[in-house]
């Protein structure tokens, strides 16, 4: 075949061969700049500083936890020490009324400030059904007062709260709570309150 007719061939076929070459063109342009980019390759040395980091945080996380584990060891035990309470120190005059009259004044206080009113109040020295006073062997005094109250639910809860953290030993040995007939959001409560104090 003479150069005359490849070149005549050339010529016939210039739009195929100019087709299939920008279709070759275009092809090896996409698979060489369409790919997304490629993530950095992580080196040895960035392996081991990764791991180091993750055992420094794992290491502060356990000094978090024993920190909080001991800082709550620590309130459990205040709590407890907070649950013993004394008996009020007697003063030793004999009169009951004037030596319980500090913590009937706590106790009235405590009512008042929560926003309850005092319907009746009665008091009754040295309970015979006391336990404690009872199996005490002259050991504890001890002086019942009973209250009738009216107040909300909310102040009642207050109010008890309030009596838990006391410091000295008391004993509610009753609380009664009903609704007032006319209103239910208010209610009645008798509560029975014993307080004592220890001989010396």
């Amino acid at each position: 075949m003479n150069k005359e007719a490849i070149l005549s061939i050339l010529r016939k076929n210039a739009l195929y061969i100019i087709i299939w070459l920008l279709v070759i063109g275009a092809s090896i342009f996409f698979v060489c700049f369409s790919q997304s980019p490629k993530a950095p390759v992580k080196t040895y040395f960035d392996n081991i500083n990764e791991e180091k980091q993750l055992d420094a945080d794992i290491a502060s996380l356990e000094m978090e936890r024993d920190r909080i584990k001991e800082e709550q060891k620590r309130k459990n035990e205040a709590a407890k020490e907070e649950m013993v309470k004394d008996f009020y120190p007697s003063t030793g005059q004999g009169d009951l009324m004037s030596e319980f009259s500090p913590m009937f004044e706590n106790i009235i206080t405590m009512i008042k400030q929560n926003g309850i009113r005092m319907k009746s109040i009665e008091y009754t020295a040295s309970p015979s059904d006391d336990n404690i006073v009872k199996n005490g062997a002259g050991m504890y005094s001890g002086y019942r007062v009973d209250f009738e109250l009216v107040g909300y639910y909310p102040q009642f809860t207050a109010f008890i709260n309030d009596l838990s953290l006391y410091p000295y030993f008391i004993n509610l040995t009753k609380f009664e709570i009903v609704p007032y007939q006319y209103d239910k959001r208010i209610l009645i409560a008798k509560a029975s309150i014993v307080f004592y104090s220890k001989n010396s």
